[in-house]
């Protein structure tokens, strides 16, 4: 008997590497967790933008808040130009929210929901009126005293919040 059949390195079993049943059973495996990864991988795109108007809207909320607070405590209802808060522009209804930033302060629409957007909000993300612009994260209309803030960097889907300037309420109404 040889050293090498004596020491067990002559044709082992062990060392013929994985039968036909072993590979399949591995590839099965991998495929049963790639099913399972990568739909939550290709989700976590949309559950960011999700995020990001959500998170946008609390800003917003809290803003409108701060604005509320600074004009009651001053008792600056119906005036313009709160000083020292945001740009010193803020114009404020009888309510005390924030309506504009150009001295009119009655119903709203697209470029007043805009500047009070601007007004309260600092390093905001971008915002226009026109329905067609992809350069800008938001777009904002206005009627009545509701202020709707469409989200845009994620196009199949509506995204958007609301601010009323009567109430000061921010509602979040599609964000799925």
């Amino acid at each position: 008997m040889s050293l090498n059949a004596a020491s067990g390195n002559a044709a082992h079993p062990s060392a013929q590497g994985f039968t036909l049943i072993e590979l399949v059973t591995v590839i099965v495996i991998l495929g049963v967790v790639a099913a399972t990864a990568v739909p939550r991988f290709i989700d976590l795109r949309s559950d960011a933008h999700k995020a990001t108007v959500s998170r946008t809207a609390a800003a917003f909320a809290s803003a409108i808040q701060l604005a509320f607070l600074g004009c009651v405590t001053r008792d600056f209802d119906s005036q313009d130009n709160l000083p020292e808060f945001g740009n010193g522009n803020v114009d404020f209804n009888t309510n005390c929210y924030p309506s504009s930033t150009n001295g009119n302060n009655g119903n709203v629409n697209a470029n007043r929901c805009r500047q009070v957007w601007d007004g309260v909000l600092i390093a905001a993300p971008s915002i226009s009126n026109p329905v067609n612009d992809p350069n800008t994260d938001y777009r904002s209309q206005g009627g009545g005293t509701t202020c709707t803030f469409t989200y845009r960097k994620d196009p199949p889907i509506l995204r958007r919040f609301t601010y009323n300037t009567a109430t000061g309420r921010v509602v979040v109404v599609s964000n799925p």
